[in-house]
């Protein structure tokens, strides 16, 4: 009985004491940032790591749930981390819990910021960091592929090209000018290679109307902001990057080799006339088609020289250097750069260089009064190769030497005239001069004013002032600068000035579930462009080649243009949210232009968009918030304009003419026609873009997956065309508004994390963007004016051409060529009427891709990273006449030049399985393409589609206890490959250039390493 009662006595107390530790915890959960409470968050009470009971928050994010002294209590929410809390004597708790996403982060929109997760319209912005993750000359590549919607191609592979961007595809037929470049307030269009990269804060792409509108009739292709890196508030930090490394050529082209070049320039001769050339090979067929150098080289064996490599600079040296000094202490804050950035060519005597300084401050003048502004100033000089001085190295005889016994390069001169019959291509490159040079200032001031609360009143002021000089010099050892000319030379300057006054004020009121954000403004852009030409030729000397053309004796051209324009603008913004979730934003702007006449000089430009945040709703239960972080539907809808129209398009230009007076006497006057012989219209209009937008905004499973949609439908109208006018209007042409044309796509971004680990993390992204573009109108009962220009094709882009149908064969018929013979081109018939004439041509191809994006991979192991970046296009069909002209033996390159390996396998009576026609020293079997043997035929056109590895990087990030010993905050140490693969079908330098064509196929492809280093104190 004694040991019952003992046992009931222990069991009672450890009741007791099991009771005494069990209490009722009250608690809310809320926003660390904001305080604004997270409603239905998951209260887990966790005991040695294991769940012991777990409940669902109330809508206003409150909880109370039973825990024991010094257990654990944790809170998640989707879309934040989750935050643990020990158990102790307070009863009430406030559980704050920091985002984990960027939902949050405060992005540029046009005049102003707003919360990503509050953002309306279709908007993506592309990080400092991705930007910086690899180097280039032209902050526009940096961008290539970075944002669904967004393709950019290098015009060239040269260093300092320029870039080719669109937004959305195509906005015009006829107006096509690139988007809008808006840095810090300051309006840019066109090149942006001036600007630092390592500059850029962010950068944001502003796709639809809703987005753009309010930047009225500058927005049709859309808006690029660019946010520079202002002073931070803190002590004095400094960084410094550079990279150093070597670029060897990727050559594209294979070409024959000496006995191979030799063997098809004798098939070539025999072909063309037997009777003189005799047997091919025999010595005295030799002697009639080679030259003694030639000769020489066949009789040794066939010694090659390579002349690809005469002009190529392999391992030449690439290296950048950037100083940024930020300071914060204080009232005044202010942030500096410098950079210099120097790119040696693979082609001897091309490269480029940049020095750029950029100066930034902000003053708290008085707690309620700012001051700030900025300064960027850059210095290009770009040596650009010379027009076919690539082709020429490719073309050149490999029996030919390259140099003479001096070791100059080999010009061979015929004795009878005294004329050079060969130039060399190494004289080109190293004599030849085309040096462009800029500079260009773009600066910024403004001032803030906050009279009261929620008030802010802004002026600034901005300017874009940039200069560029183009010089050029053939000397007469070149074949332009050879007789007659006798040195060629051109001094081109041009100078484009662009000055923006905005005036804004921005007023935000909020009252319970209701929050209204207003902004009005007023702004006044100028821009003036002016440039001059020298042109001459019978130079005295070529020592000071351009530098003297003023002692040309020949003045080709000496003449200046001017084109100028204002335009005076309006604008409204209001932004409603309801509770959080419901966002309603409105705009409209007026403009003011100078470029139309009076009746049409103003336009009005309205836009709507509104968002609904789904996974704010409180029918979201907990349980749907464990795996869906965010949901959000987006719907936009406006107009925009485009003013960009040529300045004769409205005046009617005169220019100085002559004209007979009294049947003998030439007397000066004007022609009202002018050179152009376009008739001004004073009545036209804006081209006006009506489009729709509808996108969804989804994360999963802790934000580790993301994937934001756009659809869009643009119409555009009013599109301006020249009509062809009356010979008795004494004009050739007026524009007038009249046609219309559609496109319609999508934009994908896809992010997520496969694997993420205290030691381990995989992050990756996916880029898909497509979209056509349709002509829906042109003139009035007509519905095509030429082959590539007509309703339901794109205003640009396609290729028309003969349709190659092989070669003719032994036993075919010649009726569609009558002259013709075995190994020749054959055309195809293709309407059937048994001739070739240009109503047998169609569309053969199109430069625009069925898609494009870009595949980003990021591995991290502890301080070990790994970074590759790649993108891609596919469907696209591109014109590579290049590869025609060096495969086709006896092309636009002349009768002399050798071909690619693919060339070699020409057609021959024993060989008939080839598409290479039979070559000819006469050109007698390219004679059948109608369009001349620089048009080529469908044969030009290659499948274009690529993926394309853009860089491959492998940092080390030094860990922080070994950095605080020596002082610094950050070391960063990496090696990188930039283009180290390509992938496709294309035969040319590289189907990633803007039209990958002839005229762009002037450098070749080459791959480059590198080493860098990122140090922070």
């Amino acid at each position: 009985m004694r040991k019952l009662l003992l046992i009931f006595l222990m069991y009672s107390i450890t009741l007791w004491s099991a009771s005494a530790q069990q209490k009722k915890v009250n608690g809310v959960v809320k926003d660390a940032q904001n305080g604004q409470t997270l409603p239905f968050s998951t209260i887990s009470v966790l005991s040695d790591g294991k769940v012991l009971t777990k409940i669902a928050a109330d809508a206003n994010g409150n909880f109370s749930i039973d825990a024991e002294t010094g257990s654990i209590i944790q809170a998640t929410f989707a879309g934040y981390e989750p935050r643990q809390v020990k158990v102790g004597n307070a009863n009430n708790l406030t559980i704050e819990l920091k985002s984990n996403t960027n939902l949050n982060e405060v992005v540029v929109i046009g005049y102003g910021t707003e919360k990503r997760k509050d953002l309306t319209s279709a908007a993506t912005t592309i990080s400092a960091k991705e930007i910086s993750e690899a180097p280039s000359t032209n902050l526009a590549t940096a961008l290539a592929s970075r944002a669904p919607g967004l393709e950019v191609h290098s015009t060239s592979t040269q260093p300092g090209a320029s870039a080719s961007v669109n937004v959305r595809g195509l906005n015009s037929i006829s107006q096509l000018q690139g988007p809008l470049y808006i840095v810090d307030g300051v309006a840019l269009v066109g090149d942006i290679r001036n600007i630092n990269p390592n500059d850029i804060a962010s950068v944001e792409i502003l796709k639809d109307a809703a987005a753009a509108g309010i930047y009225g009739s500058r927005a049709a292709e859309g808006v690029i902001l660019i946010t520079t890196k202002k002073p931070k508030a803190g002590a004095t930090s400094v960084n410094f990057d550079m990279y150093a490394g070597i670029q060897s050529n990727n050559p594209a082209y294979k070409m024959l080799d000496a006995r191979g070049y030799a063997n098809l320039k004798r098939s070539a001769y025999q072909d063309a006339d037997p009777g003189t050339f005799g047997k091919p090979g025999t010595d005295t067929a030799d002697a009639k088609i080679f030259n003694a150098y030639e000769l020489h080289s066949i009789a040794n064996g066939y010694t090659n020289y390579d002349w690809q490599k005469a002009i190529v600079h392999n391992n030449a040296l690439t290296q950048n250097y950037t100083l940024s000094v930020s300071n914060g202490t204080g009232s005044n804050r202010v942030y500096f750069s410098g950079q210099y950035q120097n790119q040696d060519g693979i082609l001897i005597n091309t490269g480029y260089k940049k020095y750029a300084g950029y100066l930034s401050d902000e003053t708290n003048i008085r707690p309620f009064l700012k001051l700030g502004g900025s300064i960027n100033y850059a210095h290009d000089i770009t040596h650009n190769a010379m027009p076919n001085e690539y082709q020429q190295s490719l073309t050149e005889s490999p029996l030919q030497p390259i140099y003479d016994n001096s070791g100059q390069p080999l010009v061979i001169i015929d004795k009878s005239t005294g004329n050079p019959t060969i130039f060399n291509p190494v004289t080109l490159a190293l004599n030849a001069i085309d040096l462009y040079t800029t500079n260009r200032t773009n600066a910024n001031l403004y001032l803030e004013f906050t009279p009261i609360k929620n008030l802010m009143l802004r002026s600034s002021i901005g300017a874009d002032i940039f200069q560029a000089e183009e010089d050029k010099y053939y000397p007469r050892t070149t074949g332009p600068g050879y007789m007659p000319n006798n040195g060629l030379g051109e001094i081109y300057n041009s100078r484009a000035t662009d000055v923006l006054w905005e005036n804004t004020a921005s007023y935000s009121i909020s009252a319970g579930s209701h929050e209204l954000n207003l902004l009005g403004g007023f702004t006044f852009e100028r821009h003036e462009n002016t440039a001059t030409d020298m042109q001459g030729s019978q130079f005295p000397t070529d020592l000071l080649s351009y530098k003297a053309i003023g002692s040309a004796g020949l003045k080709i051209q000496d003449n200046s243009q001017y084109d100028g324009w204002t335009v005076r603008s309006l604008f409204a913004r209001a932004v409603y949210k309801y509770k959080g979730r419901y966002i309603l934003n409105a705009t409209i702007r007026q403009d003011g232009s100078s470029r139309f006449g009076t009746d049409n000089k103003f336009g009005v430009f309205p836009t709507v968009s509104g968002a609904w945040r789904v996974i704010d709703e409180p029918w979201i239960g907990y349980k749907t918030k464990t795996w869906l972080s965010d949901f959000k539907l987006r719907l936009s809808y406006g107009l925009v304009g485009n003013q960009n129209l040529p300045y004769d398009a409205i005046y009617t230009r005169y220019d100085a003419t002559t004209y007979p007076f009294n049947g003998s006497s030439v007397t000066s006057g004007y022609s009202a026609a002018g050179t152009n012989g376009v008739f001004g219209n004073t009545s036209l209009q804006w081209e006006v873009q009506h489009q729709l937008n509808a996108g969804t905004d989804i994360a999963i499973l802790n934000n580790r997956l993301t994937l934001s949609v756009d659809v869009y439908n643009k119409n555009i109208s009013s599109l301006l065309m020249p009509l062809p006018l009356a010979p008795s209007s004494g004009f050739q042409t007026e524009y007038i508004n009249v046609a219309a044309m559609n496109t319609k796509g999508i934009d994908v971004a896809l992010k997520f994390t496969p694997i993420q680990t205290k030691n381990f993390t995989w992050q990756s992204s996916l880029n898909w963007s497509k979209y056509k573009s349709k002509v829906t109108k042109l003139f009035p009962g007509t519905d095509s004016l030429n082959l590539t220009l007509r309703v339901g094709l794109p205003p640009s882009g396609v290729y028309g051409n003969y349709v190659f149908n092989g070669l003719y064969q032994q036993g075919d018929n010649f009726a569609l060529n009558p002259n013709g013979k075995p190994g020749d081109i054959k055309i195809k018939d293709v309407n059937g009427d048994g001739k070739i004439t240009p109503l047998d041509q169609v569309i053969v191809g199109s430069s625009i891709p069925q898609g494009w994006g870009s595949f980003w991979n990021y591995f991290r192991y502890k301080s070990i990273s790994l970074t590759i970046y790649s993108t891609y296009e596919y469907g696209q069909k591109l014109n590579n006449l290049t590869f025609t002209d060096l495969t086709y033996y006896n092309s636009i390159y002349g009768n002399t030049g050798n071909v690619t390996v693919q060339g070699g396998n020409y057609w021959t009576p024993t060989n008939t399985n080839t598409n290479i026609p039979r070559p000819n020293s006469f050109q007698t079997s390219l004679k059948t393409l109608p369009g001349g043997i620089g048009q080529g035929s469908s044969y030009s056109i290659q499948n274009a589609s690529y993926f394309k590895v853009q860089h491959i990087t492998l940092g080390y990030d030094f860990a922080s206890e070994l950095l605080k010993k020596i002082k610094v905050n950050t070391l960063n140490i990496y090696a990188q490959v930039l283009n180290p693969f390509l992938f496709t079908g294309y035969k040319g330098v590289d189907p990633d250039i803007a039209g990958a064509d002839a005229a762009n196929e002037v450098y070749p492809r080459y791959r480059t390493y590198l080493v860098g280093v990122k140090l922070g104190l």
